[in-house]
């Protein structure tokens, strides 16, 4: 078996630092995507093409979500106490997941023969193609989490957007139709299934063994019992952070599907347009992944001073990166929508602004929500997503038929709003951590950068440019001199080079 990296922050910042470093990339060809997909074919296109997206997100949360990361909870436990066989030990979820990858497609695909519009049947049969790939891919990049591998599962996770970014342009190149964007969705699983299978390599043929020799059995019935046995338990803790993730899709993706309820394809285009550049946020949940293979590890452990300094890391960073992004959205709101997407968008600005604050605050809470998964709370990290979810939907049913588009960035920050204070509570609640330690420090730097962007003027582009290195420069030097981020912080930076 693989030696397991040395526990501890320096393992958990370097993981962190490659799902960052790779979740803005991923983010620079999605805003790329959406700026050809809306030249090129218009609003509306966009329009149908984020609603495939969302849907497929959507499903995948509620079918395979929990599943991937309580896989990841429960391997990297297992290792930590066991250190047995990886690859036996994942076969039957590999062989499980894949099973329910197969009904999927199977169902998705006679329900697209059902549908007459040729849009709908090509989202439903695109969705189940996509589908029958998802399954086996997230078994396998379940194997990565447990053993720390945050380089394999990040180059993973983030490899199915530069895939469908690129088939996307190659899309709008030869002019294929817009009813057939959804087929993008495919191209997603596929390519993180196919990365995935280079890194794991080496456990591809026992995991094939062992399940060939599961099938061979001829007490197959019994195994099947036993199996299904030794599964409800992940299923069980997997449904629970499925709540969870089915919660923050219905925050984060199902406003888009939801909106078609109250405007057409042009205007849902044009609030995908401030959804897509908010979206840049879930950089903030770099470390939404990695705390949960290292909380899970010394939790097993009970190693309460390493816990201690993961949900410190997991707060500090995500707030570092995340808050100066958010004021500068905010603040440049329209000339970033009007000057990439074109005057046809200029009715997503304000919606930008609004939406740009709870996307702040509600990836902040997702990653938060991951350190209770790692201690074994998947079931209160759950409810309070859920909690969340219906409270915005029931804000979205009351403020989009007053406010129109606004309502729904309104929905989602009054949201956001409400997770900031309820999952740091009960992390302090069951871990005994101050959530808050230090929040004033940054909270004061970055209203004096908000001060100095908005105060900056606008005229060109070059003053735009120096608007954002001088407020960044002072808003990096008000969190070091304030004493946000010590010493110790820069030296386990620099030290995180080496993992």
């Amino acid at each position: 078996m693989e030696k397991l990296s040395n526990s501890g922050p320096r393992r958990l910042i370097s993981g962190g630092a490659w799902f960052l470093a790779l979740m803005i990339l991923s983010g620079v060809f999605w805003f790329f995507l959406g700026i050809q997909i809306t030249n090129y074919y218009g609003p509306a296109a966009f329009g149908v093409f984020n609603t495939a997206y969302s849907t497929f997100d959507f499903v995948w949360a509620l079918i395979f979500g929990g599943l991937f990361e309580g896989l990841i909870h429960f391997g990297a436990c297992h290792l930590a106490e066991k250190r047995e066989d990886i690859s036996k030990y994942f076969a039957k979820y590999v062989r499980y997941l894949t099973s329910i990858s197969i009904v999927m497609f199977i169902l998705l695909t006679i329900f697209s023969f059902q549908l007459s519009d040729i849009l709908y049947r090509t989202m439903a049969l695109s969705l189940g193609v996509a589908f029958l790939f998802a399954g086996t891919k997230d078994a396998l990049s379940s194997i990565s989490g447990s053993l720390h591998n945050s380089k394999q599962l990040s180059i993973t996770q983030s490899f199915g957007f530069y895939a469908v970014s690129i088939v996307g342009i190659i899309f709008t190149i030869i002019n294929i139709p817009q009813e057939f964007l959804p087929i993008l969705v495919i191209f997603n699983p596929i390519s993180q299934l196919i990365v995935c299978m280079y890194f794991l390599r080496s456990y591809l043929k026992d995991l094939v063994l062992y399940n060939l020799e599961y099938f061979k059995n001829k007490k197959i019935k019994d195994s099947i019992i036993h199996d299904l046995k030794d599964f409800k338990k992940i299923f069980v803790f997997g449904f629970s952070i499925s709540v969870g993730k089915i919660s923050f899709m219905i925050m984060k993706s199902l406003d888009i599907p939801l909106l078609n309820l109250f405007f057409d394809y042009s205007d849902v285009g044009v609030y995908s347009v401030a959804d897509t550049i908010s979206s840049v946020l879930f950089m903030m949940t770099a470390f939404s992944l990695p705390i949960i293979s290292s909380v899970s590890e010394a939790w097993s452990k009970k190693d309460n001073v390493l816990l201690e300094k993961y949900v410190k890391i997991s707060m500090k960073y995500p707030l570092i990166v995340g808050l100066p992004l958010t004021i500068i959205i905010f603040a440049l709101a329209e000339q970033i929508a009007v000057g990439f997407y074109g005057p046809s968008v200029q009715d997503a600005v304000i919606p930008l602004q609004i939406l740009i604050i709870g996307t702040f605050l509600l990836m902040f809470g997702k990653t938060l929500s991951s350190i209770l998964i790692g201690i074994g709370k998947a079931k209160l990290s759950g409810t309070l997503l859920a909690v969340a979810a219906i409270q915005y939907l029931v804000s979205i049913f009351v403020f989009v038929p007053i406010f129109g588009l606004n309502g729904a960035a309104i929905s989602l920050t009054l949201t956001g709003v409400s997770s900031l204070f309820l999952i740091p509570y009960f992390i302090h609640r069951n871990l005994k951590v101050d959530a808050y330690s230090g929040i004033p420090k940054i909270v004061l730097s970055g209203i004096i950068m908000a001060a100095i962007l908005l105060l900056f003027p606008k005229t060109n582009f070059l003053c735009l440019i120096a608007g954002v290195v001088v407020s960044v420069v002072v808003y990096g030097a008000l969190v070091y001199y304030s004493g946000y981020l010590t010493q110790e912080d820069i030296k386990i930076l620099r030290n995180s080079r080496e993992e």
